[in-house]
């Protein structure tokens, strides 16, 4: 019998896999099928490829603070509230990465599909880094005292 603690992260585990293929399937696919109108000066682009990369380097950043806070405060929690604590980072640091590949649509959108992939590929490498992290959680999760590299 699969504990709580093994569902919640199904679950989130499942929740994460849905939000990146969305991000890195779906969202190119649109920027790719949209038909762009030249509504945005090149000088504009220029600037708001970098600016939207940057940006994306910052949410990347956030989400790595923010997991750890999150994963601190499962730590700290109770055990039988351990688990939702822990899928809410799950679900919460893949929203992050989702964020990652709404920033390449829009740069996308506006003419610069360069920018766009750049941009989808920091989403990868982030869903990739969170698969990578994935024993801390379910140490978390099971109460053990798993510690970061």
């Amino acid at each position: 019998m699969e504990t709580d603690s093994g569902r919640s992260l199904a679950t989130a585990r499942l929740i994460a896999i849905a939000v990146y293929l969305v991000g890195l399937v779906v969202y190119p696919l649109v920027g790719l099928l949209a038909k762009v109108k030249a509504g945005v000066s090149a000088e504009t682009l220029a600037l708001l490829g970098p600016a939207m990369l940057g940006a994306g380097v910052a949410v990347y950043v956030a989400s790595l603070v923010v997991e750890r806070v999150l994963l601190t405060a499962g730590r700290r929690g109770l055990a039988t509230r351990r688990p939702v604590k822990v899928m809410s980072a799950a679900v919460v640091t893949a929203a992050f990465g989702e964020s990652l590949a709404i920033f390449g649509l829009v740069i996308s959108l506006l003419g610069a599909k360069g920018w766009g992939g750049l941009l989808y590929l920091l989403c990868l490498v982030h869903g990739i880094h969170l698969r990578m992290r994935w024993p801390s959680y379910e140490a978390v999760a099971a109460g053990e005292t798993y510690e970061d590299q």
